[in-house]
């Protein structure tokens, strides 16, 4: 369901003028102001772009050329199955992160095919690591109103994980869109035979002499460390978010900066005979980014001290106010509120009383060892003794203390049973405590597993499509979370464990430096930022993110803050989940929300045209809120039930 635009006048000036995306926004920095800050984020080139073109026919720039209906229909194959084409792997590419993250049915987002220009670029610099930017000039770009839209991708995804969300509305409107896989990507390595994913999907020799024009890799681990562990777990998979000993999240920002001084020199590239160069100071600069890379945004705002961009939109973020106090409850960490999870829903599930809540079934099948795993948190001391049934409800009533929403807590189901929490808790804190690929957290892994959960080799289809199916954090791709057992035997470990939890929660002075340096700092100008929640997200709490970080922005800046906050009443965190049974009927999608919050910042960038108030939205998002308004009063934030 796509809500009615608030203002008729508003859309008839982004349907108008962004058919150049003219520039002119009233925050556009001082011409030269922005330039001059570009050495302090510019990055390193890993060789020559590559560089596709297509015709919006055969392939595109939004889809690869599938449209609506390809993207409904069965994933692309490949000509010959253990060596794809990068062109091949991109369409998957594209084909899964639009499966995995849009709504496709209710909204495909597609549109018309997009002809135009892709560029892909590796990047490096000592201090944050490696990175993949790429930028999507679609043929109708107007360079005599420049604009440009700066995307980062969702979740631990690829370079194509913000082209359903965030990305597709630039495409759409005209703008060049830049993208940039913040360090984490699907850049996978394989410890057995010693090769990963280049930057345009294909395999590479770790080690290799690069001959002219061969891509980069993605993540290309220390030859040491890879021995190592080797010698322990030959059948072991690295994945660049959790194995690059980088804590990427500190730099989140940062990569999508390198991303837009990236862009700005490719299209100088690509339109050589322009008057005057594309620069931040005469191009309109937007950034957009949902879940993970709606983090990206803001913390590229915070590092953004020359305004290189003008404006941006910014839906369920992954973002880390800690010690906000007004809530009646401690704001944390998501990796600390994730551990809690991980150890307790499990067991909290069982107290869920929603007869339709999803993956329902799935508990009812697992019922005798969730009750175990119940009575052996209160046999740790973790939680009262008693009936399973009372201790669950115990599990839920400490979940909710602190700070997730009784809504959010339906879902609990969908987490435990996708192994949803044991996936983040690992990954994350390889990454926070910037572990080397051989030391593994509390001794999980990552490994392709055979019938019987013991690790294998890969295939080497597998291997070969990895780039293309992964979502850069496992369990992905048919690769899973191994450890070992009581036995000591190596098996899959997806669902996790009690002794998990505990381990993961007592390396908390490792994991604590990493925390520090992702933290948020609070925004205090007048840029306007429209942020958007889901109100009953199950994996980023809205009470843990986008209401302290509102809060904290809003106080810090006092009335000149631009921030405005949309509290989506019905909003959870997965769009592609609502055709799914116990999801359709009772959650509406983010992705039509985050579409119009697009056009109203656009058309208040463009036009001068006023923002509507930060408010709780029911059904559409409106110019007078009312009852819904959402505001700071006497220093409590007031949000609306």
């Amino acid at each position: 369901m796509k809500p009615t635009h608030i203002a008729a006048t508003a859309a008839a000036a982004v349907v108008v003028v962004l058919a150049g995306c003219a520039a002119g926004s009233p925050t556009q920095p001082t011409p030269g102001a922005a330039d001059a800050a570009a050495p302090a984020v510019r990055a390193q080139r890993l060789g020559a772009p590559i560089r596709y073109e297509f015709d919006g026919v055969t392939d595109d720039l939004l889809t690869a050329g599938l449209g609506t209906a390809g993207l409904l229909g069965a994933a692309p194959t490949f000509a010959d199955p253990r060596k794809p084409t990068a062109l091949e792997l991109r369409r998957r590419a594209i084909y899964m992160n639009y499966r995995g993250l849009a709504d496709l049915a209710a909204a495909p987002g597609s549109g018309p095919a997009v002809a135009g220009v892709e560029l892909l670029v590796g990047l490096h610099t000592p201090a944050t690591g490696a990175s993949t930017a790429m930028l999507q000039i679609p043929r109708d770009f107007d360079t005599t109103k420049p604009c440009l839209v700066a995307v980062a991708s969702s979740g631990s995804r690829g370079i194509y994980g913000a082209l359903p969300t965030a990305g597709g509305w630039g495409l759409r409107h005209g703008c060049a869109v830049v993208h940039t896989d913040k360090g984490t990507g699907s850049g996978f390595f394989d410890v057995a035979s010693g090769r990963g994913a280049r930057i345009d999907g294909t395999l590479g020799t770790a080690g290799a002499v690069a001959t002219a024009g061969d891509p980069p890799l993605s993540f290309e681990p220390d030859p040491a460390t890879v021995a190592r562990l080797a010698a322990q777990r030959p059948h072991a998979v690295l994945f660049r978010h959790a194995n690059s000993g980088m804590n990427v999240e500190a730099h989140w920002g940062e990569y999508l900066l390198q991303a837009i001084d990236v862009a700005f020199d490719l299209l100088n590239r690509e339109y050589p005979d322009r008057a005057e160069a594309f620069r931040p100071a005469n191009t309109l600069v937007m950034a957009a980014g949902v879940s993970n890379g709606g983090g990206t945004v803001l913390h590229a705002l915070e590092h953004d001290v020359a305004g290189w961009i003008d404006g941006a939109v910014v839906s369920e973020p992954n973002i880390s106010v800690p010690g906000t106090g007004v809530f009646g409850y401690s704001v944390r960490p998501l990796y600390e509120l994730l551990l809690e999870h991980l150890l307790l829903q499990p067991c909290a599930v069982l107290a869920e009383d929603d007869a339709t809540a999803p993956f329902l079934a799935a508990t009812v099948a697992a019922r005798p060892a969730l009750e175990q795993w119940c009575r052996d948190l209160a046999a740790r001391g973790e939680l009262p003794a008693g009936e399973p049934d009372a201790i669950a409800r115990a599990a839920r009533e400490r979940l909710i203390a602190l700070g997730i929403e009784p809504g959010a807590l339906r879902l609990g189901h969908v987490n435990v049973h996708a192994s949803l929490w044991t996936a983040v808790a690992v990954a994350y804190t390889s990454a926070y405590a910037r572990l080397p690929p051989d030391e593994l957290p509390c001794g999980v892994g990552f490994a392709a597993t055979d019938a019987a959960g013991l690790p294998r080799a890969l295939t080497e289809e597998e291997l070969a499509r990895i780039f293309a199916d992964s979502t850069g954090i496992a369990p992905t791709a048919g690769v899973n979370l191994v450890a070992a057992g009581a036995d000591g035997t190596l098996r899959a470990a997806n669902l996790g464990s009690i002794d998990l939890a505990l381990c993961l929660r007592g390396l908390h002075d490792r994991v604590a430096p990493g925390l520090t340096a992702a933290r948020a700092t609070p925004r205090a100008d007048s840029r306007p930022v429209i942020l958007m929640h889901g109100r009953l997200d199950g994996l980023v709490p809205v009470g843990h993110s986008s209401r302290p970080w509102f809060y904290s922005s809003a106080v810090a800046g006092g009335d000149t803050a631009g921030v405005r906050y949309y509290e989506i009443e019905r909003g959870q965190h997965f769009d592609a989940f609502l055709p799914a049974p116990g999801f359709k009927g009772h959650y509406v999608a983010m992705q039509p929300f985050f579409d119009t919050a697009m056009d109203l910042l656009a058309a208040h960038l463009l036009t001068g045209s006023v923002l509507p108030p930060s408010q709780v939205v029911r059904t559409a998002i409106l110019a007078t809120p009312g009852d819904d308004a959402i505001t700071v009063e006497r220093g409590a934030l007031v949000i609306p039930q």
